[in-house]
């Protein structure tokens, strides 16, 4: 509670929130004048900051166009256009003029508009003399940037020789400006009215109209001073002026006629006149009030203010009296700022120091001053910053609460100020970001206005952290405390006020401010209290209580006041402040917050860590203030003692004193009236008032409760002290604590949710889309898309009232006295609601209000509402009269866990959302778990969308839907956990249903128990499925009574495990199919064969793997087969060419079939393929042999006579050819082989690519006998082309080319001679392999080199192929041998002229011949022991002749012959001596043949 104040306090400032939030639309305005010289302005008025208000009616509307000169700009007029019943506009129009403005503006409406078109007549003055009037229209649809037209200007200068004395006061009234000069002299000139140089236009008010001109300028220059104000005003329908010149002369004119002439100078009032105020003429009893500022001069806050009651009679000459009755208020310190006078009131803004103001309203009838609160110092209380030792309780508090919580400290030290300075009123865009840019947060205008509440808070968070304040609590309220001291006096600077708005009328009083409006309100009752001083506690009749019975209760109260104000004299604002934070964001327990400030109370401040605190005040401050609270703390103990004991003396028992205290209970109480209120749902500037207006009551009411809380339980701490019975702690505890509870939590309640802004919609949200296309109510539209605003706090959705009292539809402001009016109502609205039958407790009211505000998508404040409900509901001191336990437990699980619901589904952390996720789960099998949960969740319906049709005669019926519903909310979310637990649970009550009482329950139900079954388990099969819980999701296939839903639920599971990639779940044996082994089988190959090839997994490989594991190898190679098959029909690139990766995989599954199939016995290793694929592919087709019709080459008979049974053979076939393949289109892209074609184009190409393996291999695989030798003839004689030189030789260059041979021939020379030598290599390597199948091949090797190349030069290794037997060893014993032996040499030698050659072998084999050794001569002399080709060497002789006949290589054929015939004449010889001796051992002596002559 707040000490007494010198003056009484009988209202508080309202701000009007969004007013600092304006867009100014910068127009400019033309002047045709010179601008007059800063040093010798011609007008003379003083300048400063202005501000005024001028009330516009509009038929049934009412318009405040307010405007503003800043003292820093004062060529700058700012326009604002306000409508109590209608939004705040989100922009005002603002007057750049060419020179400075005198502090002076009129507005007022254009006589004669047309009907729809609204302008307006804005008079200004320069300070060089020019007089504009302005047309402006409404609403203000200019373009910023832009200059108003020249149509919409009429300028006039008031300088003119004849009138050259300056201007020292101006006033307007529509259609005339009127002036008063220093000469005392006054002018009207008709400026909107009369053209400048019309008859008429300007006038002079005189006091002698039928005198000369001289000697009335004589006259009046003795008798008149300099006019110091004029005022116009209308009384009794005529327009008055009144006139105040600086010798105290007080003229009131009509027109040109003279009513009065006054003075007010006084003997008893030092100073000069300065200012004149005239208020509204009371015409009833004529009378009229006026107010003068009288400024002196000589000493310093020392002017004084004088009210004059002046009567008139409403007569034709409408006489004044001339002695009006007269008031002085004294202003003391400080100076005036601005003044308005009411019917009986008068209000004064004074400034009493820098940026200190003060608002002073003093009663004209019974000269009673009092004071309003101004917003700067409740903000000055809310951030802890209205004293010096304020925050230093809080520093202290702090350490002391949270020594045993240091983890949360900085989280919840700073949500409390977060939400303190954020809050509607407080929260100002400008001194914010002024107060960012000072802690080097330098963000642009886009920038910061793009910032969200969140984005805010990171951006000032990040500023008290990087101060170092995470450490302990006291750092981070000491930062707080130097971050809020900056931001409030960046917001006194940008919020300094400029002028009062009165509306005599209508009895609103406001204030205009620099960077915002405000209007002022009445005090409630207790606030009266808290403000006011012990005296007023006689009279609270007064007070709207009328509860006391005689004056020794007011005593009482009187006493129980005094010792709250102990209590928070001692604390401070801060333990409240910790106290309302820890029941909203229940971080902290709240009665631990509770307990730690009792014990504070009782013991004092002990900070755990004296360390930081030296730290941060340093040693000497903290000895000091340690001193200091020691001392308040002794102070207190014996200030409370001595009251208690006060209350003691003054009452018979302390029962009497629980009485007083009860009786002041119920004025604490939100008094709530049970009527039917008519109340719709509207935004508009009254209604914004009625919100911050509530929440400030709020906030005084729950501080005053909290103290009261705190002197209870600091009263049953002390009992033993003060004689407190047993029976006094036992009714303090089971009736005063609940009561002061329940009352503590609706004033919370009101109080966060007029302060706490709205969350922006999620873009899912349909609202949110509908808000966007303009679809809907426009009064909806409107309110959807404030959500998000820092100003639309959440009072802002519920509904207003409406009655002939009191109403926020009304197009004027409401009074002082009807703004707490409407607080009453509207407070009564939020916790009543329409409910006339009878008044609903705390909690019940908290969870009605919950759920509008889950209604309307504001799950966050929702949930903290809730957790205040659960809070209470933990709290076995509540009462909960008139709602059950148990009933509001399951509404508040309820509705909680479809808060944790909403708010999981937007989480972004993972790890938050699971908890979010699983705290609703919780909550809701919490609240099926009541028995009054069925009528209590009925009632919610149109918030979470629950609802039963129809009567449940049983519990498990009911949480059967229940559950259900929570499924579907949980699937529509995407959260599948918490739907597959309440399957489940469903389930469980399917089963309770059915076994109860028979099933009687299940005649209300339009299914069966299988049906529902069947369609629970598909729903955790889904869900299961959803979650990767394979095992889970096949233990509810195989559970489900539904075969219908069961193989549909097998077919989902297989593919969504092909989808995800997980089919190793299927292959690995985690899931025993048991009896579905089939079925997924089926569903598998129907799949594979319903998807594309490139799909991955391959449904083929995951088939193979299936069969695999289960040692199945004769259907694991089928499907092997029937996905090679696949391939090679549809794996192509849009054409015949099939690209190499398809054939990759058809050689990786042939390879597969191909070892399958081995592991199966060999009598049944082969694959029937119409029963073990095709047969799958389609029931209604008829199958067909598509591995026969898609092989590559299917002509063999063998694969003819095989048809439809496929062995490896045939599969090593395949394999083979598809090898081949894959090799050609590795090494040529081009490569295009089609089916028609035969094997032996393919080895044709193979050959030509150098691809000899695999041209031996097939011709292996499909040749045998005399085709395969044919065939290796064939490619042997392909590589043997190769190995030969290149037919096209390198052409010499002309001898005169000295680098014929250059670098570039050489290389290419030398790489051909590369390439030569490694087919050579290859050419003998693949000879020793196959010769022995085909001997012939060196005779077709060497044959084919000679042809191609009859000079080419044999290889040794060729060469002796041909010398050598099949052992290996040479042929010694003549030419013959093998098929390749040296007479077939011999023979090709011949045959392609190589006579040299075969005569050196023939001359090779007749030397061997002869020179044998002794052991081999009786075997040379046997009968045919060897042969030589005597017909080929006869060729050779005729041939050697043939060339020697033509006359070519005669020497060299000569020589051959004599070699011949010397090497044939020695081998006959040496036969004839054989034959003989073989003769002679034959016959015994016979004679020896004749040797033939050559």
């Amino acid at each position: 509670m707040a000490a007494p104040a010198t003056r009484r306090i009988v209202g508080a400032e309202v701000p009007i929130p969004s007013s600092d939030k304006l867009r100014w639309i910068d127009l400019t305005v033309p002047s045709s004048s010179a601008p007059a010289s800063p040093a010798d302005p011609f007008v003379c008025v003083p300048p400063r900051a202005a501000s005024g208000c001028h009330i516009i009616p509009s038929g049934d509307s009412q318009y405040y166009l307010s405007w503003r000169i800043h003292e820093e700009h004062q060529n700058v007029l700012e326009v604002i256009e306000l409508g109590a019943s209608k939004e705040f506009p989100s922009s005002g129009l603002r007057l750049v003029f060419q020179e400075a403005l005198c502090p002076f503006a009129f507005l007022c409406e254009r006589e004669g508009r047309r009907l729809g078109e609204l302008v307006y007549l804005l008079y200004v003055l320069t300070v060089s003399g020019v007089a504009l009037l302005c047309h402006l229209r409404t609403p203000f649809s200019y373009l910023s940037g832009s200059v108003l037209h020249q149509d919409d200007i009429v300028e006039f200068s008031l300088q003119t020789h004849a009138q050259s004395a300056k201007v020292t006061a101006v006033t307007a009234k529509p259609g005339c400006i009127v002036i008063g000069r220093q000469d005392g002299s006054i002018w009207s000139y008709s400026l909107g009215k009369l053209a400048p140089n019309t008859p008429g236009f300007s006038n002079e008010l005189r006091d002698d109209a039928g005198i000369g001109r001289l000697w009335t300028l004589m006259s009046r220059t003795k008798t008149v001073g300099p006019v110091q104000d004029i005022v116009a005003t209308v009384v009794n329908e005529r327009d008055l002026l009144f006139v105040l010149h600086l010798d105290g002369n007080l003229r009131i004119w009509d027109n040109h006629t003279k009513l009065l002439n006054c003075n007010v100078n006084s003997n008893d009032i030092e100073g000069h006149p300065s200012r004149l105020w005239v208020g509204e003429a009371d015409d009833d009893q004529e009378l009229i009030s006026l107010a003068i500022l009288h400024q002196n001069t000589v000493a310093q806050d020392c002017d004084h203010v004088s009210v004059y009651g002046f009567t008139f009679s409403a007569g034709e000459k409408f006489p004044f009296s001339p002695e009006p009755s007269i008031s002085t208020i004294p202003l003391l310190e400080g100076k005036l700022v601005d003044l308005k006078i009411g019917m009986n009131k008068l209000w004064i803004l004074k400034e009493f120091g820098s940026m200190l103001y003060e608002i002073l309203q003093y009663d004209i009838e019974t000269g009673q001053i009092c004071s309003y609160v101004l917003q700067e110092d409740a903000i000055s209380e809310l951030l802890f910053q209205s004293s010096d030792n304020a925050l230093d309780d809080l520093v202290w508090t702090a350490d002391s609460m949270f020594s045993s919580l240091k983890e949360h400290a900085f989280n919840f030290i700073s949500s409390m100020f977060l939400r303190r300075l954020l809050q509607p009123g407080v929260n100002h865009c400008s001194a914010l970001r002024e107060t960012l840019l000072e802690h080097k947060r330098f963000l642009s205008d886009s920038e910061f206005q793009s910032l969200t509440a969140n984005g805010l808070q990171k951006e000032i968070l990040s500023i008290i952290e990087q101060e170092g304040s995470s450490q302990t609590a006291s750092a981070t309220a000491y930062h707080w405390k130097k971050f809020c001291a900056r931001y409030l006096h960046n917001w006194c600077w940008n919020n300094r006020p400029y002028g009062l708005l009165l509306d005599t009328n209508n009895e609103v009083f406001g204030l205009i401010r620099k960077g915002s409006f405000s209007v002022f309100r009445c005090l409630e009752g207790v606030e009266m209290l808290i403000y006011g001083s012990s005296d007023e506690l006689c009279n609270t009749d007064g007070l709207g209580m009328n509860l006391l019975d005689d004056t020794s209760d007011s005593e009482l109260l009187n006493e129980v006041l005094r010792c709250m104000g102990h209590i928070h004299h001692l604390l401070g604002r801060s333990s409240a402040a910790i106290y309302y934070e820890s029941l909203i964001s229940s971080v902290i327990s709240s009665d631990e917050i509770a307990s730690q400030i009792v014990k504070i109370l009782e013991t004092g401040f002990s900070p755990q860590s004296s360390s930081s605190l030296i730290t941060l005040l340093g040693r000497d401050t903290y000895v000091e203030r340690r001193q200091a609270a020691h001392k308040n703390q002794r102070k207190f103990s014996v200030e409370m003692l001595l009251s208690f004991h006060k209350l003691q003396s003054r009452s018979t028992s302390w029962s009497v004193v629980f009485d007083v205290i009860e009786k002041f209970m119920k004025c604490l109480n939100t008094n709530i009236n049970i009527q039917d209120y008519e109340s719709k749902r509207v935004c508009n500037v009254n209604s914004m008032l009625l919100v911050q207006a509530t929440s400030q009551v709020a906030r005084t009411m729950f501080e005053c409760a909290f103290d009261l809380f705190l002197l209870l339980s600091y009263l049953v701490g002390v009992g033993g002290q003060v004689s407190l019975l047993q029976s006094d702690v036992a009714r303090m505890k089971l009736k005063l604590f609940p009561m002061i509870e329940d009352i503590l939590g609706q004033w919370i309640v009101l109080h966060f949710v007029g302060i706490s802004p709205t969350s922006p919609p999620t873009i899912e949200d349909f609202s949110y889309q509908l808000s966007s296309l303009q679809l809907g109510k426009v009064d909806e539209l409107s309110l959807h898309r404030k959500l998000g605003c820092p100003d639309f706090t959440l009072a802002c959705l519920l509904d207003f009232p409406k009655s002939p009292e009191v109403d926020v539809m009304s197009p004027c402001f409401p009074s002082p006295a009807e703004v707490i009016n409407l607080v009453r109502t509207f407070s009564s609205l939020i916790l009543c609601g329409r409910n006339s039958e009878g008044v609903q407790t705390f909690l019940g009211s908290t969870i009605n209000l919950s759920a509008i505000l889950i209604r309307n998508g504001q799950y966050e404040a929702a949930q903290n509402l809730l957790g205040i409900v659960e809070t209470y509901l933990n709290n076995e001191k509540v009462s909960r009269a008139g709602l059950d336990a148990d009933t509001a437990c399951s509404a508040y699980l309820h509705l909680n866990g479809f808060c944790l619901l909403m708010l999981a589904h937007d989480e972004a952390n993972t790890v938050l959302r699971e908890s979010k996720a699983h705290d609703a789960i919780r909550c809701f099998f919490r609240a099926a778990s009541g028995h009054e949960a069925p009528k209590v969740l009925q009632k919610f319906s149109w918030v979470t969308g629950f609802q039963v049709s129809g009567e449940c005669r049983s519990i498990y019926l009911w949480r059967l839907h229940y559950y259900e519903w929570a499924m579907q909310i949980f699937e529509q979310h995407s959260m599948s956990e918490g739907a597959c637990q309440f399957a489940l649970a469903a389930l469980e009550q399917v089963d309770d249903i059915f076994d109860l009482d028979n099933g009687t329950e299940a005649e209300s139900l339009p299914e069966t128990a299988a049906m529902i079954k069947g369609r629970l388990w598909a729903n955790v099969f889904k869900y299961s499925l959803d979650l990767k819980h394979f095992r889970d999701a096949y233990c509810a296939i195989i559970s489900n009574p539904d075969d219908d839903s069961k193989y549909i639920c097998l077919r989902r599971f297989i593919i969504v495990l092909c989808e995800l990639g997980e089919t190793k779940v299927l292959c690995n044996g985690e899931i025993p199919f048991t009896s579905l082994v089939e079925k997924v089988e089926q569903e598998l190959f129907w799949k594979a064969e319903r998807s594309d090839l490139s799909s991955r997994p391959n449904i083929y490989k995951v088939l193979y793997s299936f069969e695999a594991y289960r040692n199945n190898w004769r259907k694991a190679a089928a499907y092997m087969l029937r996905y090679s098959v696949r391939l090679n029909r549809e794996g192509n690139a849009g054409g015949s060419r099939q690209l190499p990766h398809v054939l990759q995989e058809r050689l990786d599954a042939l390879s597969a079939a191909i070892n399958a199939l081995q592991l199966v016995d060999p009598s049944f290793a082969w694959l029937d393929v119409v029963c073990e694929a095709d047969d799958q592919i389609s029931p209604s087709k008829r199958p067909r042999n598509l591995l026969m019709e898609n092989l590559a080459f299917g002509t063999d008979s063998e694969l003819s006579r095989l048809q439809f049974c496929v062995d490896v053979e045939i599969l090593e076939k395949e394999y083979t050819l598809t090898k081949a393949q894959y090799m050609l289109s590795t090494v040529k892209s081009t490569f295009n082989f089609s089916e028609s074609q035969s094997i032996e184009s393919l080895m044709d190409i193979l050959i030509d690519e150098k691809l000899y393996d695999l041209a031996f291999t097939i011709v292996l695989k499909f040749w045998k006998e005399s085709g395969m030798k044919r065939e290796l003839e064939r490619v042997f004689s392909a590589i043997a082309q190769h190995c030969c030189p290149n037919s096209r030789q390198l052409l010499l260059l002309p001898s005169s080319e000295d680098d014929a041979w250059d670098g570039n021939t050489k290389s290419i020379a030398v790489n051909q001679q590369l390439q030569g030598s490694c087919h050579w290599e290859t050419l003998e390597l693949f000879m020793e392999k196959y010769n022995d199948l085909h001997p012939r091949l060196p005779v077709v090797v060497a044959e084919t080199l000679l042809y191609t190349d009859p000079e080419i030069e044999l290889p040794l290794w060729l060469v002796q192929m041909f010398k050598t037997n099949k052992a290996g060893s040479r042929i010694s014993w003549g030419m013959s041998g093998k098929e390749a032996d040296p007479a077939a040499l011999f023979r090709l030698y011949i045959n392609y002229g190589r006579h040299a050659e075969a005569t050196n072998l023939l001359l090779e084999y007749l030397e061997s011949f002869a020179s044998s050794r002794p052991a081999d001569i009786l075997h040379r002399k046997k009968m045919s022991a060897a042969w030589f080709p005597y017909t080929a060497v006869e060729r050779l002789w005729c041939q050697l002749e043939e060339i020697q006949r033509a006359g070519h290589s005669v020497d060299q054929c000569d020589r051959l012959k004599k070699q011949l015939h010397g090497a044939l004449m020695s081998h006959l010889q040496q036969l004839v001596v054989d034959s003989e001796d073989v003769l002679s051992s034959v016959g015994g002596g016979g004679q020896g043949m004749e040797v033939p002559s050559s």
